[in-house]
């Protein structure tokens, strides 16, 4: 069986996101390590807003660099 499931790094323990279908109790498996990033990009979120999220997000953008701009 192979599968891929999601896991959390907690108190040196992998712990699955989900049940995990398949296995058997004490069933040994092989585990192969991909760390995922915690931060998102933009170009996760592109495409996913509303038009009136995306112009919200607009002018809280252009607000703070005003603010910025002026520093200088």
């Amino acid at each position: 069986m192979t599968d891929t499931i999601e896991a959390i790094y907690e108190n040196n323990v992998l712990k699955p996101i989900g049940p995990l279908k398949g296995l058997k109790e004490h069933e040994k498996v092989t585990v192969i390590i991909r760390s995922h990033p915690v931060k998102k990009g933009l170009r996760e979120i592109s495409g996913k807003l509303t038009h009136a999220e995306a112009k919200e997000m607009q002018k809280l953008i252009d607000e703070e660099f005003e603010k910025i701009e002026g520093e200088w």
